[in-house]
């Protein structure tokens, strides 16, 4: 694929050193980003922050990732080209060739799905999408492999009931497939609880969420929070200790993860979204809004005269108007839209209706203009206590309606259109919502 494209279609995660950067940046078309590590390739691939980049994604190995994985055996290379897979099952995981991929390196070499020749173009990156053979499956059971747990020798010396599996019948995928799900934003627990069955041989083994009430279970708590107890017929509460205490850290990191999540993508003053999370939606929205041949709207409004309010009344009543009126717009808002403070008081609205307009015969844009209008009465009738006797009657809000795709293909286009009508509101006079032609157009 030689000429340029309007827009990404193929993402190329380069992992370790592959001598292809300069060549693959060279296409516009191509969403380039590099991982130090295996581990690393599969946070990369699973980033919520890559949300407009494109379906297609190739992973290319370099030849020093590739003997450190074959020094580690086999397993290694099947965990990383499983965890990828569980990310994306449509993932083409290619290796470099070169100095040394003779030998060990080539261990596992059957489970990529090609190989690229040191130097190699853009255009011939791209066709081992195009011409290529059906994905590598990778082997969905564990791998044979030695106990990790710590603790457990000791346990199963110690006279434990439970039957200890023979050494070479034990079976161990290792921690990926947890990583991989906590790096999804999804719940670790089920796999948590595979790998247990699969680690002592105990196919009875369950998780019970909250108090389940029998001695013989095995908490599965961090610190203060307990999440559950395992349980089995075969194996004690003795036994299954070491393994719920490994569970109950994988949960909490899973909570951590969530947490840390929403505190990287909402505004703490408001609740709303923040700009970061604005940027990444509305690229993505736009793309599926492009492939689906629908309309998305954006409106960017702020709070009339706010600086005048925040500095009689006080950054108390300036932080109480700014969360009412997240609150009110997302009263009226439907739940696929969404809110984000952009600025200090300026907001930003994304219009979405993934599954098209829910009645035959509507008009998108139009029924947007009809929220944003129902806001803008309910914010102005809207009593704010700190305000005192100047409430309600006082607040008032300008902005801006633009759609896509009329008054704008890509995100930055959407967003100034949006900003430039706000100011046009606030030049005839604020307490307006001026809207785009798009949206008159859209809405006919």
């Amino acid at each position: 694929m030689n000429d340029a494209t309007d827009r990404l279609d193929l993402r190329v995660i380069l992992v370790g050193r592959t001598g292809l950067d300069a060549a693959l940046r060279l296409d516009p078309g191509i969403d380039l980003a590099r991982a130090g590590t295996p581990m690393e390739a599969i946070g990369e691939l699973s980033s919520p922050l890559s949300s407009d980049s494109p379906a297609s994604t190739l992973v290319i190995v370099g030849v020093e990732v590739q003997r450190e994985m074959a020094a580690a055996g086999a397993t290694r290379l099947v965990e990383f080209i499983g965890g990828l897979r569980t990310v994306d099952p449509g993932v083409r995981v290619l290796r470099m060739a070169g100095p040394g991929t003779g030998g060990g390196v080539t261990i596992g070499a059957d489970l990529y799905d090609g190989m690229i020749e040191p130097g190699a173009s853009a255009a011939a990156v791209r066709e081992m999408t195009r011409a290529r053979g059906p994905i590598q499956s990778v082997i969905a059971e564990p791998l044979q492999g030695p106990r990790t747990d710590e603790g457990l020798e000791e346990l199963l010396a110690g006279g434990a009931a439970a039957p200890r599996p023979n050494a070479t019948d034990e079976r161990t995928t290792g921690d990926l497939v947890p990583v991989t799900l906590v790096l999804r934003g999804q719940d670790p627990q089920a796999a948590c609880v595979a790998l247990i069955r699969s680690r002592l041989g105990d196919p009875s083994i369950e998780f019970i969420a909250g108090d389940a009430g029998n001695a013989s279970c095995a908490p599965v708590a961090w610190e203060s929070q307990c999440y559950g107890h395992l349980r089995s017929s075969r194996t004690n509460a003795a036994l299954l200790a070491p393994h719920a205490r490994w569970m109950a850290a994988w949960m909490r990191l899973c909570d951590q993860q969530s947490q840390l999540r929403d505190a990287a993508f909402t505004d703490s003053l408001t609740g709303a979204k923040n700009r970061r999370y604005f940027d990444g939606f509305l690229a993505r929205v736009l793309e599926q809004a492009r492939e689906a041949r629908r309309s998305v709207t954006v409106m960017v409004f702020d709070i009339d005269d706010f600086k005048k309010y925040n500095d009689k009344y006080g950054h108390d009543a300036g932080d109480e108007i700014l969360r009412e009126a997240v609150r009110l717009m997302r009263s009226v808002i439907r739940p696929s839209d969404c809110v984000c403070r952009i600025g200090g008081d300026e907001f930003g609205v994304i219009f979405n209706e993934p599954e098209g307009p829910r009645q035959e015969g509507s008009r998108p844009p139009s029924d947007v203009f009809g929220l944003a209008q129902r806001f803008q009465q309910q914010i102005s009738a809207h009593r704010f206590p700190k305000l005192a006797d100047l409430a309600p009657g006082t607040l008032t809000i300008s902005g801006g309606l633009a759609t896509f795709p009329w008054d704008g293909t890509t995100p930055e286009q959407l967003v100034s259109r949006a900003d430039q009508l706000a100011m046009q509101s606030k030049r005839q006079g604020k307490n307006a919502i001026t809207v785009g032609p798009g949206a008159l157009r859209g809405g006919r």
